[in-house]
C-alpha cells in the first residue's frame, strides 16, 4: 500500500524479447539507403586511398559518439564549438578551459580517452569476428569508468552526496534506484538478480539477433533492456550506447550519435519504452540512423568520384586523410 505523500515507482520486471510484430516497424528509406552503403563499401574494398578518406570520416563519428556518451551522463559539458574542434582534431588537446564545470586536465582527458579506446575495442572487435560476451561488457564498462572518482549516493536521511566509484567492470551489489524530478522512483533489477537477468539478457539476444530484425530495432531492443535492468552501480547508459553501437557495427553500418542537445528527446523515447511502447524508441533510433546513414552515402560517393574534400564541422578541412584547419582561428 502507498502512503498518502508517498510518489508511484516504476516496478522492475524480469527481461522479455522482442515485442511480436517487430519485424514490421520500419523506417521509410532506410532499406534502400542500407543496400547502397553496402554497395559503395564494396566497390571501395580495393581502393586504398578513397577507402582510407571514408574511414577518416567514420573514425570522427565514432569520436563524436565518444564525446556525447558522456555530456549525455553529466560527467562534462563541452563549451560551445568545442565538439567539432575534438571531433575533427582528436582529443589529445582537451583541456578543462573547454568544460562548463571545473574539470581538472587528466580528468577530463581520461574521461574521453576513456570513451574513444572503448567504442574502438568494440569496433574491433566486432572486425575480428569476437562474440558479444559478458566479459566483453565488463571490459567496457572498467574502461568507460576508468577516470570516474565517484558517484551519485543518498544518505540515510535523503541528503545527495557524492560517494567513492570503486565497482567498476563488475555488477552492482546494491540497489541504485533514481528518483525522477516528479517524484517517481525508476526501480531497476535488484542486485541478487543481475547475475540471472544478465544470463537471460544473452540468452535473449541470441535469439533477437539469429532473428535479422531491422538493425534499429534490435539495437533499440539492446539499449533498452540493457539500461532497464541497470547491472552496474553507474555508467549503464554509457555502456547501452555501446550496446546500440554494436548492432549497427556488427552490420557494417555506422551508428547513430545520440547528442546532449537532444537528450530531452531521448530520455522521453526511452521513458516511453518502459511502458512497454519499444516502437518509439526503435523509430527514433531509425531515424536518427537514416541521418548517420545518408551523411556516409554522400561521403562514400565523394570517395567514389575521387573527391576526398570535405570541410570539418569546425570550419576546418580534411583533405585525403590530412585534416586543415580552420585559417581564422578555432573556437
Amino acid at each position: 500500500m502507498r502512503l498518502p505523500n508517498q510518489q508511484p515507482s516504476e516496478i522492475w520486471r524480469p527481461l522479455t524479447g522482442m515485442p511480436d510484430g517487430a519485424r514490421g516497424w520500419l523506417v521509410p528509406g532506410y532499406a534502400e539507403l542500407s543496400e547502397e552503403w553496402a554497395s559503395i563499401r564494396a566497390s571501395l574494398k580495393d581502393r586504398d586511398e578513397p577507402r582510407a578518406f571514408l574511414d577518416k570520416w567514420l573514425e570522427e563519428r565514432g569520436r563524436a559518439f565518444a564525446i556525447e556518451t558522456g555530456q549525455i551522463e553529466g560527467l562534462y559539458t563541452l563549451k560551445a564549438g568545442i565538439t567539432e574542434r575534438l571531433v575533427a582534431e582528436g582529443l589529445a588537446g582537451a583541456v578543462r578551459s573547454h568544460a562548463v564545470e571545473n574539470v581538472e586536465d587528466r580528468t577530463i582527458k581520461g574521461l574521453l580517452a576513456d570513451q574513444e579506446t572503448a567504442y574502438n575495442m568494440l569496433f574491433e572487435g566486432v572486425a575480428s569476428g569476437r562474440p558479444l560476451t559478458r566479459h566483453a561488457v565488463r571490459t567496457w564498462h572498467q574502461l568507460v569508468t576508468r577516470h570516474q572518482e565517484t558517484v551519485a549516493g543518498l544518505t540515510a536521511d535523503g541528503r545527495r552526496v557524492r560517494v567513492p566509484f570503486r565497482r567498476k567492470g563488475v555488477w552492482k551489489n546494491r540497489p541504485n534506484n533514481p528518483r525522477r524530478p516528479d517524484g517517481v522512483m525508476h526501480e531497476y533489477c535488484p542486485p541478487e538478480l543481475v547475475q540471472d537477468e544478465m544470463d537471460r539478457f544473452f540468452a535473449l539476444h541470441a535469439e533477437v539477433e539469429r532473428e535479422r530484425y531491422p538493425v534499429y530495432v534490435e539495437a533499440a531492443w539492446m539499449h533498452h533492456r540493457f539500461v532497464r535492468t541497470h547491472p552496474f552501480q553507474d555508467g549503464n547508459g554509457r555502456v547501452s550506447r555501446m550496446l546500440m553501437a554494436y548492432a549497427f557495427i556488427r552490420r557494417g553500418e555506422p551508428p547513430p550519435v545520440i547528442t546532449a542537445v537532444g537528450r530531452s528527446d531521448y530520455i522521453g523515447v526511452l521513458e516511453t519504452a518502459n511502458t512497454g511502447d519499444l516502437r518509439a524508441f526503435s523509430d527514433y533510433l531509425g531515424r536518427l540512423a537514416l541521418v548517420t546513414l545518408g551523411e556516409a552515402v554522400r561521403i562514400g560517393h565523394r570517395a567514389l568520384a575521387g573527391n576526398m574534400n570535405r570541410p570539418n564541422g569546425n570550419g576546418g578541412r580534411t583533405v585525403g586523410t590530412t585534416y586543415l584547419p580552420p585559417v581564422d582561428g578555432r573556437p
